[in-house]
């Protein structure tokens, strides 16, 4: 409450006195790193962190994140698959309001423009981090076979109570791609990519899940909006997302196979009461030279041969 508020000192102080009384609880240990990083008490929040990570299982509070915002940790190069979990798990019975109605989210009109732009059938299509099924339901009716893929039971469940999906698989989306079950004519992959750092891995998967005339369609948080820098083109930021770079996206796709058929920046949703931009790219296999900024038609019937 007393965060809330925006009463950090008061909050710190109770926190501190809680400590006492439960030293080992990671929830309290969290919330004190949290609130101490706040009001800028660096080295303690560090020290608070760290605690909470010697006495918790898994970091299902994201401690790492927090940690190398901090400079006190390397950014990890995998995603945090219990952080990630958690966090939609306690997200999922309020997500698609608060995206919706709340935040005035696009995602998954970004993505259906980006893809639906075909005189036949999507064929079968794969939805990366599918959440709720936001980004299945305009794509659904224009696909013979959708499967989604997601860390969170909770986010699962709400989507397979839609009935859109044909499969649906609870997995890290970079494990899953190493075994796809099968090849798709589509990838989707609606902000999802900006809860990891390095897109290498999963760059390398979808290449290896496309069919050979099959394109990708995925968004990532635009660098450029949070004024450019970070390391090698990528960022991560106090929300603890990754922020990427159109060039960075480029070069990583490039380097797993993959072209760069179109590329747009629009806004997402709405954050703090501004616009938060994401880059929208459309992804070919085969080395077809990029050419960004096409906007997002594509003939297929004029596209090069893979």
């Amino acid at each position: 409450m007393l965060i809330a508020e925006g009463d950090l000192p008061g909050a710190l102080s109770l926190l501190e006195q809680t400590l006492e009384l439960a030293p080992d609880w990671p929830d309290l240990l969290m919330l004190l790193g949290e609130t101490q990083a706040k009001l800028g008490q660096r080295d303690d929040a560090i020290e608070s962190f760290r605690r909470y990570l010697s006495v918790s299982h898994d970091d299902r509070h994201g401690a790492i994140l927090h940690l190398a915002l901090l400079g006190a940790a390397p950014i990890p190069d995998e995603p945090l698959a219990p952080y990630i979990e958690a966090l939609f798990d306690d997200f999922s019975d309020r997500f698609e309001r608060s995206l919706l109605q709340l935040l005035d989210y696009r995602g998954p009109a970004l993505i259906a423009d980006a893809i639906d732009h075909e005189t036949g059938g999507l064929g079968a299509v794969l939805d990366l981090g599918c959440g709720t099924g936001l980004s299945g339901e305009p794509l659904r009716r224009h696909c013979n076979w959708l499967e989604g893929v997601d860390l969170s039971s909770g986010m699962l469940e709400k989507a397979r109570a839609k009935g859109i999906y044909d499969a649906l698989h609870q997995a890290d989306i970079v494990d899953f791609l190493a075994k796809p079950v099968r090849r798709y004519d589509r990838i989707v992959a609606g902000d999802v990519l900006n809860y990891m750092g390095a897109l290498d891995s999963v760059m390398s998967g979808i290449a290896g899940a496309l069919k050979p005339t099959g394109r990708a369609v995925i968004t990532v948080e635009a660098l450029e909006a949070h004024g450019g820098g970070g390391c090698d083109g990528m960022r991560l930021l106090p929300t603890l997302r990754f922020a990427h770079s159109a060039e960075y996206v480029r070069a990583a796709a490039a380097a797993a196979g993959l072209s760069t058929a179109a590329q747009r920046t629009e806004a997402l949703r709405r954050e703090a009461g501004q616009p938060l931009s994401c880059h929208v790219f459309t992804l070919l296999p085969g080395a077809i030279p990029a050419e960004p900024n096409l906007g997002p038609a594509i003939d297929p019937k004029a596209r090069p041969s893979a």
